[in-house]
């Protein structure tokens, strides 16, 4: 089987091209409520290149690391006075749509300006191979000489002009925009530049561009045929460029939170395919622009394949590129040195068994040590990610409670140590089958604040890392490596089992049942409400109040059969109601 996976791969490569791309570990934002705020995916970036890695379509001597632009870079596009505000939480929290509290502004600027040189060193290197390159982040088309938005604080395509034009290019420039919104801030910052021809599908109309910008405001939900027919035309239109910059939106697939778009993943593809061949043997710098939707990721990843020479690729409709790329950090991590996060017997470990020393090491599910976890946190990059988020030299500390074993992550901020991580572990058997029991789990952002923009929900006193995907991923493979059936837990509050209930399930169908019964009749509700009704007994189950039941909730490893009768038949059977002095009272 495996010599077929290979050869299937290497047919699959034949006829393709190596497409360079831009990208680093620190192209993800840090900012821990965006998604689930504003619905903005912080991993996408990760998630598209991951992909890409591991499917070969990029190989890893073609990945370039980006270098910062400079703020003299920064000054020739944008005004003093905008560029110092910069340096503002406030600045910061009103373009990314979250409280001051939460903008690491330091992190976050590194941030904008490492991106910013991914589209200046991209240029630099497409006039070198006549060809496509990709910057894994970027885009940025909603900023101006003296403001940001939309997520965007900085316009890199401007910016990168600038300088190359500084270094003496004088060629035609056009940038085609296909995100979902308008260029304004490319717009205004490209103003007066006759060598610059700007070309945009969108599908919001947000008043008139400046002179000089090719703007064709397409349908709301338009359907591929229509918008490819409309791509066409505006590529009738394109001057012959010395040098093009393509935003290649993901946000123009049907159910994106922000686009009007209504493209199927076919239909992004057959864009991407229709401006590769538009831009042959032309210097391309290609950006993804915004994307708002759960398969956001998947739009930009066929775009590098497309310009790979691959577009007839599918990717799986049920491939998740976390999981994928935490098996594949647990597999390096298992060669390295006979085998990772198992230990020797110390001596330590060997002069407490003799009463001599101190203590064994403490280890969880009689296998973790604090160490060893802390290796794995670093590998799959988890430490720096908290690092980015102001938390100073993080650590693990591991002992054991009357109810499991505790994992403990600490890092320091403000002149003290801060506990951002507290869970509690056991081995317990559900439905027969032995598997790790999450007791607790509480993963926390101290020097963040609750707002308008990121309410308290319940259960919680601090807002959260917004690393519980990822949390999960690592009890999946501690799972799995201690032979274990999956991994459970036990929800205390509705909104945590609606945010695990794409790989979770109730052990008891009926519970299930009752579940689904209650998200169909809640989903009107924003979660934050949702959950706040059903904590506050506000909720009534066929016309009587109902008491959340905080029943085991399970993660198979090897998922069995399911009763799928016995939970239809309980779903359609309760009906949720909100109470009726509840309603109105909003979140």
């Amino acid at each position: 089987m495996s010599v077929w996976r290979g050869m299937k791969r290497w047919l699959l490569t034949l006829g393709s091209e190596s497409v360079p791309i831009f990208y680093d570990e620190a192209y993800r934002l840090p900012l821990t409520g965006i998604e689930s705020t504003v619905g903005v995916e912080p991993r996408g970036v990760d998630f598209t290149t991951w992909y890409l890695l591991e499917k070969r379509v990029v190989r890893p001597e073609d990945v370039y690391r980006p270098l910062p632009v400079s703020y003299a870079e920064l000054s020739r596009v944008h005004t003093a006075t905008y560029l110092e505000s910069l340096g503002r939480p406030e600045t910061l929290a009103r373009i990314y749509a979250v409280d001051p509290s939460e903008v690491p502004v330091d992190t976050l600027l590194s941030y904008v300006r490492l991106v910013c040189g991914g589209t200046l060193g991209a240029a630099r290197l497409a006039f070198g191979r006549r060809g496509p390159v990709v910057n894994m982040a970027g885009g940025f088309h909603h900023a101006a000489p003296d403001r940001g938005g939309g997520f965007c604080a900085v316009n890199d395509i401007a910016v990168a002009l600038a300088t190359l034009n500084a270094d003496g290019f004088e060629g035609r420039a056009v940038v085609l925009d296909l995100d979902a919104h308008p260029p304004d801030g490319t717009a205004a910052c490209l103003a007066g530049h006759a060598n610059v021809w700007i070309g945009s599908l969108s599908g919001s109309d947000w008043g008139v561009l400046p002179e000089g910008v090719d703007e064709t405001l397409v349908p709301h939900d338009v359907d591929d045929a229509r918008y490819l027919a409309l791509l066409d035309g505006l590529l009738s239109r394109m001057p012959t460029p010395d040098l093009a910059f393509v935003i290649a939106g993901g946000d123009v697939l049907g159910g994106d939170r922000f686009g009007r778009v209504g493209l199927t993943l076919e239909g992004a593809r057959r864009r991407d395919l229709m401006l590769a061949r538009a831009l042959r043997g032309v210097p391309s710098v290609w950006l993804p622009g915004g994307g708002y939707h759960a398969d956001a990721w998947k739009v930009y990843a066929g775009t590098v394949l497309a310009l790979a020479g691959m577009g007839s690729r599918p990717i799986k409709a049920k491939y998740d590129p976390l999981s994928a790329h935490f098996r594949r950090v647990s597999r390096l991590l298992s060669q390295e040195e006979g085998a990772a996060l198992e230990e020797p017997l110390t001596l330590e470990d060997l002069e407490g068994s003799l009463g001599f020393g101190g203590a064994i090491q403490p280890r969880v599910l009689g296998y973790y040590t604090a160490q060893s976890l802390e290796y794995a946190l670093f590998r799959y990059g988890l430490l720096g990610h908290i690092e980015r988020l102001g938390y100073h030299r993080p650590r693990v500390e591991v002992g054991s409670t009357g109810v499991g074993d505790r994992i403990k992550v600490l890092g320091r901020a403000g002149g003290e140590e801060h506990l951002l991580v507290d869970a509690v572990v056991e081995r317990r058997t559900l439905a027969g089958a032995p598997f790790l029991f999450v007791n607790w789990l509480s993963l926390r952002h101290p020097r963040a604040r609750f707002s308008e923009h990121r309410p308290r929900l319940p259960g919680q006193d601090v807002p959260g890392l917004g690393l519980s995907r990822e949390a999960t991923e690592m009890f999946v493979l501690m799972a799995r490596r201690l032979g274990l059936a999956g991994v459970a837990s036990r929800p205390m509050w509705y909104h945590l089992a609606v945010v695990a209930r794409e790989r979770f399930r109730f052990v008891d169908p009926a519970r299930q049942g009752r579940f689904e019964a209650m998200m169909r009749d809640l989903a009107a509700l924003p979660l934050v409400e949702a959950t706040r009704l059903v904590a506050d007994g506000r909720i009534l189950l066929d016309g009587e109040p109902y008491r959340w039941e905080p029943d085991d909730l399970v993660l198979w490893l090897d998922p069995p059969a399911v009763d799928v009768e016995a939970v239809a038949r309980e779903r359609e059977r309760c009906h949720f109601t909100v109470e009726e002095a509840s309603r109105g009272l909003g979140a």
